[in-house]
Formats: C-alpha cells, structure tokens, sequence
C-alpha cells in the first residue's frame, strides 16, 4: 500500500487540492415541514462515525491514492488514514482529468464503507424468499454450497442457464473472464437502462472506439447544450465543469442550454431555452437547415470526411425549418436561427454537448444523431476547441494508440462462448419466432447472436457495437420462458428498486420456478439482496483493487490504479476473490484462468508494460505520458509503415485493409496518404447509418418509423403530440449528492437531499388546483408506439408525491427525481429514527459497526417531524426500451396528476 504523509504529498503534487462546487436547485437540507428542533443545534449534527471525533493528524496518517466510486466517473482521489480507518477523501492532483478536483460523492465512499447496514458476513436465508430470515454463515460453506449447484449447471451441458447481472461492475473484465470460463454468454448489464441511445449514435458516427465523447471545453469559444445536466449530474461531469468554467471565464465561452426544468447547468447558462420533451432532434435538425441555407457549413472538411454527398443532405434538411422546430419545441424560430448562426461562426472553437435530456426518448438515438451531425457541419471534429475524441483506453492497442503500453489482464484468456447461429442445439432451443428471426439474420449479426438474454433478436442495435444489452427485459423475458434459469447471480444490482416496473422484477425474483437460486454480491443489505438465497458480502472501493481506464478530456489517454486503503470490514471479500475461488471449486478448466493468490500480484502483471515501477505506479496512482500529443485529429494521422506490409487497398473506396481477406480495415488512403480516418467500416464518419433500416427490415419495425431512419430525422414522441389537457410528461432526474438510488443510505448526502419531491411550474399549479405542500397522486399510463405492451389502457402505476412549485419548469412537466423510498439499505435510506427494530431477523449478526448518529440524529424522519425518505416512484414507470437500440426513455412517461 503507498503511504504518504500530507508533507510529502504536497511537496509532489505541487500546491492542494482544489473542489468544484457542484450546483443543484431545491435542495433540502432545511425541508419544509421540517420541525426547528429537527434541524437545527449541535446535538443534531451528524458525525464521521465512530471513531472520528479527533482531528486528522497529518502526521501521522498515510495518504494513499486510489480511483473513487462515488459514481461511475472515477475520478483520481487520495484517501487519509488513521488508526486503520478512512478519514477524508481528496482529490489527486496528478489525474490530468480532474486535475485534482473532487465532488461530494467521492466521501461516499467513506460514508458506505461504514455504513451501519452493511453486510460484513456471509447470509443464508432460512425462511421463505424475501421474508427477511437469515442466518450467518461461513465462506467455505456459502461457496461451497454455489459452486455444487454452478457444477451441476456446468456437467449438464447447460451453462447458459447460470446468468451474472450487475449493476456497476468496474473489474475492467475480471467477471467476463469468469462467465467465459464458465460457459455462460449471460453476462448481462444496465446499459439500456443507462445510456445505450446515446452511445449508439456516437458508435454509429465514429466507430466502437468512441462511445464517449472528449470536448475540448477548456479552449472552447460556444457550447450547445441539449439536455445535459453537466454541472450537477454527468458521467464525466467533474472532468468537464471545470474546464467549461475556465473557458467561461478565460475565452468568454458561451454555454446555450435547452432544457425541460432548471437544472443546474440551465441556472449557470448563459442562455436557458425551455423545450417541449422529446423535441430536441427538431432544433437540431433546424440548426443544420440555417447552417446550410446561410453558407456556413464547413464544405472541405464534409466533403473529405462525410460518407454523404451534402447537397443530399440539403435536400433531407429542408423540410426541417427553424419554424417547424418552434411547433415542435416551443423554442422561437428566430432564436434558433440566431444560435445556430452563432454556433456555425464560432467554429472550430465549438461543440455540442448532450446527455440523457435528449437520448432517453423514444426518438432519442436519431436525436443525438442529429445534435452529431451539427459538429460535422461546422468542421470542429478533433479541432482545438471543439468536438475531440480521444481513445478510451489502454486496453489492447486499439484504434490510435500508438507507442502506449498493452494493459490488459495477465494469464491465458477463456475462449467467448459459441454463438447460437442455426443449426446449433441452442438455436434449436428457442421460441419458433425467434428462430425464425434470426435466421433470416445476416452472417456477421448470427456470429454475436447468444440468445435473448444477452442479444435479444428484437434489439439488434443494442449489441452491433458491443454488448449493451437491454437489461429492463431481462425479468420480462425470464417470466415468458425465452431463458430458463437455474442459477442466477447478481452483483451490486438494484433492479428490484430501480429498474422501471421494479415490482415485476421482484415479481421473478420471488417465484423459485424461474428463479430456483439467487445470489447476490453486494455492499449493502439492498432491496435486490433482501430477494437472495445467499448474500456475499463484497468489498467496497477502499478495500479492493481495480484497474482503471478511461476517456480524458485533457485530451491524453492515461491509467490509474484502485488500491485498497484498508482491509475489508469483517469477513468481506473483494468480488475477484470470491470469483477465484467458486472457479477452483467448479473446476473443469475454469481453475486455469484464475491462477494467482494475491490479488495485488496479479495487478502488478496486469500493469507490468506501464514505463514506471509498481511502487511508483501505486504512489502516484496514475501514469500517463506527458510528452505525448494531445488527440487532436486522430483521424488525420498517418497510418505506420509498419502496419501497411502486405495491405490492400479497394480501388473504390479508397480503404486500406490489414491485408487480402479485407477484414480488418486499417486506415483510408487520402491524397496519396494512408490516414488512420475514423473506427468505421468506411473510415469515415457515418451520416448515413444503412444499419438503422436493415435492422427495421430484420425486427418488423415499419420503416416509416423514426429509429429507422439511414439518416438522422425527428418525429414526435409517440403519445406526446395529442396529449390531453389534464395530462403533463413525468421525467426524472439526478441530485448532486447521488448516484441514482445507490447513496440514499450514505448519511451525509441523505441529511442533504433525503425527499424526492414533483416539481412543477407555478402555472401548472394554478391550473391544477395545487400549492408546494399538497400531495397529489400521479397516474402512470402506459407508452405508445412500438414497444412493450404499448397501448394498453391499464396504467402502469401510481404514486403519492408531495408538490413542490418551481419557476423555469415547462408547464407540461412534472419532475421527480428517482432515488427516494427505498424501503431496505438500512435506517438512513429508510429515513428511520427511534429504536424501530432491525429488519430482518438474523441480519444484524452479519452487519457491520454501529453509528452513534442511526437512528438516533436522523432528523428528516416523519417519527421526527421531519418530511420522510421520499417516495419510490419506480413501480409506476413503465418499461419503455427504445426500437432496435433498447435503450430506457426514462423521459417519455406521460401521467395524470390529481390532488390527494
């Protein structure tokens, strides 16, 4: 473990650290309805825990670096310890993405490592599923137990029926390693959940390399923002807010949001437009009509780099005025011209910017296409000040990483399970109409078919580029019978809490005909895990190892490493340990893939081609090399002679294939240059996308349907453009201080925001007949379009909220954030106060230590006087998986509000 003092650390990194305050709105600390004596006076304030009373001796504590999982951004970080226990996070200066910045989350991490309702012991239920009787037990006896029914599953010929589902998995591919060891291909994600509608678009346009995006925000000049909440609430924010400050402050930046509600980012904007939901692809899709019909699109840099002709385009973008944006969006034609001119004239010192706002709709992929499409016709792509990519990581030397070391996982790696292509017995297993299907599928999509779990055929778009799954119809399909189950493993998941109908995910995890054995690996005594047969108790992020790898807004691909800054509370184990060991246990070969015993040697081999020692590595935490240029331009770099012995070029598209079987394309050849272009299969960026109808034409999507579309185009949501005048658009969103409903139990960050009041604008109020204050109940009704059980009179569900009135919401939108009302993860999410009993009989004997401050001091219980949790409002939103791509529209729910 690399020790420093405070002395020490600071003569390296040269100065502190710096914070980035973080903006939210409505914050309620001080909720209304919230006694005095609640609220306020010493005997009230929360504590670090135990043991934290005395002052930090810099002295005498270690400084030790590490990756923070306080979200999944992961930001460099530096621990304190003292007498064994983590006492303060800050930021590490040597991250070149935060550059020594950190957010409140990243002292979560110390608020869910001593969390008074985590799991320290391994749990075996002893009543009848989800009745909450436990008993603790050893690990030798709890995996001893998975491993013979895992065996069991195995010497069947039937691996397939062990399914691994997680929820934040950040092993880098240790859990792959051991499903693929296994047999299995149902190493299944949240991705859909998450934020597969606008991955898709950036994958389609650039190649599988850029799923994230890089802005080079601090030399910006103009951001465009549609529906991104950086400054509060985006993965990479904290990389991002405070370069687009200091463009701000030292360029004079200007940041231009459209918005439903005022966000944070909307508050500190310099211009803050109001949208209808769903109707950002319209004022994208305008802008580009100005930028052409004015003259201002980049025509050498379209020309060389667009694989379509422009006067084309010119042709699709004319019906696609500024005024048939304003009937669409609201958002006057004149300013829509007026900031489409602006963003044009400020190239290439521009770039668009955007997140859930406009992907999380039914229309949302061909939004983001289009938003995409506006830095192509400006020029800005991979210019300083404008819409950069810079490679994601280190991992096998992928596109563009030339003369950076190989990272990857050391050892022999199992071979990927065989696909379920026809005429193989697992083709042979499932439902007629699928079959039918996917054999009808071209050759390369039957070669990544592994079932609808894993690739279900109804969603080709959600695994062309990788693996993204759509984790919302994992407990639909298991409940129709399109995969049986035997063994089902789930890793840190909260799908029973959070997943949209989360009461037909617990629905599944209840019935032992589908689900016949559970295990569930986690932190904290979650509702997913209260629905387990054996609880695992998982190291968290200050007790574990991990590797580290991602996108830098500096513009320079970098590694870091997570290092455990203390051991494991009680028996708690990190997950590759207890993979390792259910392998040997399992045996047949699987044993092969995982031999090491320490898991600090087996990262030290997996970061052995890093230019500097393991010693070194560990006490700077990160390794990037500084002479390297920034990524600026990765496509026009020349591809190395190196590469180009026994190349092809196709004398019709100019491309340059590694050699004659014309499978892996290499580079593009340009005016008698070999150009590294773009990660596509026409080394070019991809306007027009012929995989969006061939993949209607495979799933009998119509073909006059949005998501269609070759190229980017706009239709309202479905169900959106005939709303009746009792009816408003539910969206959600996230705090500052949360990870979704994965923090409500870390106690600092709930005394902050512990309600999930529904915002709406004051003249919604008026006409509705309600005050901040009332409670109203908010009626669900199912989606419209093609997608699941659409159309269906029945509502998906109901809620009671308590309303909360706030000026700048569009008058058609209730808000409600999504992280409240857990009713498990112990007293703080639970928002429980006095001496109410534990839970669950026989839980306690596996918990971690107590907290002096729970129950006792959790002021905003209703025991208290103070307004509650919140309210789970998950149940009542529907599943809603986008065609073709699958991702969730979290923000197309359309209800009824109707005053309690």
């Amino acid at each position: 473990m690399a020790e420093w003092t405070r002395r020490r650390f600071l003569q390296v990194a040269g100065g502190t650290t710096a914070a980035v305050g973080m903006l939210g709105f409505g914050a309620n600390a001080a909720d209304e309805g919230a006694s005095e004596a609640a609220v306020a006076g010493e005997a009230n304030a929360l504590t670090d825990g135990p043991g934290t009373t005395a002052p930090i001796d810099y002295e005498r504590a270690r400084a030790v670096p590490t990756i923070c999982f306080g979200c999944t951004t992961h930001c460099g970080v530096i621990g304190w310890v003292q007498d064994g226990r983590v006492r303060k996070i800050e930021g590490n200066p040597l991250d070149p993405n935060t550059r020594g910045a950190i957010c409140s989350k990243a002292n979560g991490m110390i608020s869910y490592t001593y969390a008074p309702g985590r799991i320290v012991h391994p749990l075996r239920r002893v009543g009848k599923r989800g009745e909450g009787k436990w008993k603790r037990i050893g690990w030798d006896e709890a995996l001893d137990e998975i491993a013979t029914r895992m065996k069991a599953v195995r010497d069947a010929g039937t691996p397939e029926r062990f399914v691994f589902h997680y929820g934040r998995d950040k092993t880098k591919g240790f859990t792959k390693r051991f499903t693929n060891a296994f047999g299995t291909p149902h190493r299944l994600n949240r991705r859909s959940i998450c934020s597969s509608n606008r991955r898709a678009p950036l994958m389609s346009f650039y190649g599988r390399e850029f799923e994230w995006e890089s802005q080079d925000f601090e030399n910006t000049d103009f951001i465009l923002n549609f529906g991104s909440n950086v400054m509060e609430a985006h993965q990479g924010g904290l990389f991002m807010v405070p370069r687009i400050m200091q463009a701000r402050v030292d360029r004079g930046a200007k940041l231009v949001t459209f918005e439903v509600r005022p966000s944070a980012t909307a508050s500190v904007s310099d211009e803050f437009h109001l949208v209808k939901p769903g109707t950002d692809g319209a004022i994208a899709l305008a802008m580009a009509h100005v930028i052409l019909e004015r003259g201002l699109a980049n025509e050498a840099f379209w020309n060389r780099w667009a694989n379509y002709p422009l006067d084309d385009l010119r042709k699709h973008l004319a019906p696609y005025t500024p005024a048939f944006a304003e009937r669409e969006s609201g958002v006057p034609a004149a300013e829509i011209e007026r900031i489409a001119i602006a963003f044009a004239r400020a190239a290439p010192r521009c770039c668009t910017l955007s997140n859930r706002g406009s992907a999380k709709h039914y229309n949302g992929t061909q939004a983001d296409r289009a938003i995409r499409m506006l830095d192509v016709l400006v020029g800005n792509v991979g210019k300083p000040g404008g819409f950069c990519l810079s490679t994601l990581r280190m991992w096998k030397n992928r596109y563009g990483q030339e003369g950076l070391p190989v990272i990857d996982q050391p050892g022999p790696a199992p071979a990927e399970p065989e696909p379920w292509k026809p005429g193989t017995p697992m083709f042979a297993s499932l439902p007629a109409e699928v079959r039918e299907r996917v054999a009808a599928f071209p050759p390369d999509w039957q070669n990544r078919y592994f079932g609808e779990l894993a690739t279900p055929s109804e969603y080709p778009l959600s695994w062309h580029w990788y693996s993204m799954r759509v984790g919302q119809l994992v407990y639909p399909y298991i409940r129709e019978g399109r995969q049986k189950v035997d063994v089902y493993m789930s890793y840190t998941l909260g799908a029973s809490y959070g997943y949209p109908e989360a009461a037909l995910a617990r629905e599944v995890l209840l019935d032992e005909k589908l689900i016949p054995f559970h295990v569930a690996i986690d932190i904290s005594y979650s509702e997913q895990a209260a629905l387990a047969d054996i609880i695992l108790p998982d190291a968290t992020s200050l007790e574990r190892w991990d590797a580290h790898s991602t996108n830098n807004y500096g513009l320079v691909p970098y590694t870091g490493i997570r290092q455990p800054l203390v051991e494991p509370l009680g028996e708690a184990r990190p997950v590759q340990i207890m993979l390792r060991d259910l392998a040997r246990r399992i045996g047949g070969g699987m044993e092969a893939h995982f031999d090491f015993e320490d898991l600090e040697d087996y990262y030290r081999a997996w970061y052995a081609n890093v230019p500097i020692s393991w010693e070194e590595l560990k006490r700077r935490g990160i390794w990037y090399d500084e002479k390297r240029p920034k990524d600026y331009g990765l496509h026009e770099r020349e591809v190395p002679a190196s590469e180009l012995g026994g190349s092809v070029t196709d004398p019709e598209t100019s491309i340059v294939y590694r050699d004659d079987s014309r499978k892996a394309a290499i580079g593009i050849r340009v005016e008698d240059r070999v150009l590294r272009g773009f990660d596509t299969p026409s080394r070019k960026i991809t306007i027009h996308e012929p995989l969006f109808p061939l993949a209607a034409r495979h799933t009998g999507l119509p073909l006059d349907d949005v998501n269609a579309a070759a190229l980017p185009v706009y239709q309202p949501v479905p169900g959106h453009d005939d709303l009746a005048d009792d009816e408003l658009i539910l969206t959600t969103f996230k705090w500052n201080v949360h990870t979704q409903g994965r923090s409500s139990y870390w106690k600092h960050h709930a005394e902050i925001v512990h309600t999930n009041d529904l915002f709406l604008s004051p003249e919604t109020g008026r006409r509705l007949g309600v005050e901040t204050g009332d409670e109203v109940d908010v009626v669900v009704r199912r989606p419209r379009g093609r997608t699941y059980r659409s159309g269906e009179e029945e509502p998906v569900g109901s809620f009671r909220n308590r309303v909360r009135l706030l000026e700048g919401m569009h008058p058609r939108v209730a808000a409600c954030s999504h992280h409240g009302g857990h009713w498990e993860h112990g007293p703080v999410a639970r928002a429980q106060a006095g001496e109410e009993p534990r839970p669950s009989v026989g839980l306690s004997e596996a918990l971690g230590q107590e907290d002096p401050d729970v129950p006792g001091r959790i002021w905003w219980a209703r025991s208290r006087g103070g307004p509650g949790g919140g309210v789970a409002i998950n149940d009542a939103l529907p599943i809603n998986p986008a065609p073709l791509v699958g991702g969730q529209c979290w923000f197309d729910n359309v209800c009824r509000l109707k005053k309690a």
